[in-house]
């Protein structure tokens, strides 16, 4: 259960960064903190905290949602305080990866109602004033960043993060209470606490209402092996290239049989198993290949 504080004018701001890996989350973290704090591929949930313009500002930097290590439990009691606004990092001259996913992961995680505290923050504006280009320009440009920013209700804001000029901090900080004020206070959740078990179900299955009926094959702590399905053309072998390998190293869409990738990831062994396309009997044919 969520709930809406109703403090408009509490003194403290909280933001949650949330971003894939290279999309200038860390760095947006450190402009708005005016210091080098947060690093690139951070393992573990960090906070840090500023005084601008007479409030308290708590930034909170997630890591990126592939990282097998991620405490997701960590993360949502990191926030029990409340949010201000939810920090979506987009590189503005890169195309949409799993940023959709990382707003369904914010929404699982905290409850529907945090959606009106989602912001993207386009990252590399510098990029656009080599372009001689405006944000909106480019936005129509665009169609998969537009897409995005209407699924946050048109909330959006541009940072430079290698001039750092204060000027688009205090904008970004006005937005936020911006959209504080009109949904009366920051966001809060309220959940059960034996409910952290299941913060996040992609499955479509209903969760297990009893924790204890919830099993956990043990994994090495090192390794993380994913295993891609679907139809042929459905996008499997561009999901393996674009997460996870170099373009060639995953097979194409006609692959026949059943093969195995590896990579390093953020310190951790990421074996990528990619399946054929589905079709019938596949299952008897190709079982024993995954075992």
């Amino acid at each position: 259960m969520s709930v809406v504080s109703f403090s408009p004018d509490d003194p403290v701001i909280r933001i949650l960064l949330m971003g894939r890996c290279g999309s200038g989350k860390s760095s947006s973290g450190n402009t708005i903190l005016g210091e080098n704090l947060f690093k690139e591929h951070e393992a573990e949930v960090c906070e840090g905290q500023t005084q601008i313009g007479g409030k308290q500002v708590v930034v909170i930097d997630c890591p990126d949602l592939l990282d097998p290590d991620l405490n997701k439990e960590q993360l949502v009691s990191g926030c029990s305080a409340g949010l201000s606004s939810v920090l979506i990092t987009v590189p503005l001259l890169e195309p949409v990866q799993n940023e959709k996913e990382i707003l369904d992961y914010v929404k699982c995680s905290f409850g529907p109602e945090v959606q009106k505290y989602i912001m993207i923050l386009f990252t590399h504006k510098d990029d656009l004033e080599d372009l001689n280009q405006t944000i909106d320009e480019h936005l129509q440009n665009h169609a998969d960043f537009q897409q995005l920013v209407t699924a946050c209700g048109g909330k959006f804001h541009c940072f430079n993060n290698k001039k750092k000029f204060e000027g688009q901090v205090q904008e970004l900080l006005q937005k936020i209470e911006g959209t504080m004020e009109e949904n009366g206070g920051e966001f809060k959740q309220m959940r059960k606490r034996h409910s952290m078990a299941s913060i996040v179900n992609f499955s479509g299955e209903s969760p297990a209402e009893d924790p204890d009926e919830i099993h956990v094959i043990p994994k090495r702590k090192d390794q993380i092996r994913p295993v891609l399905l679907g139809e042929t053309g459905s996008g499997k072998s561009a999901t393996g290239n674009r997460n996870l390998f170099e373009s060639s190293a995953v097979s194409n869409s006609e692959t026949k049989r059943s093969s195995s990738e590896t990579s390093v990831r953020m310190g951790k062994e990421i074996s990528l198993i990619h399946t054929p396309g589905f079709i019938k009997d596949w299952h008897e044919t190709h079982s024993r290949e995954l075992g």
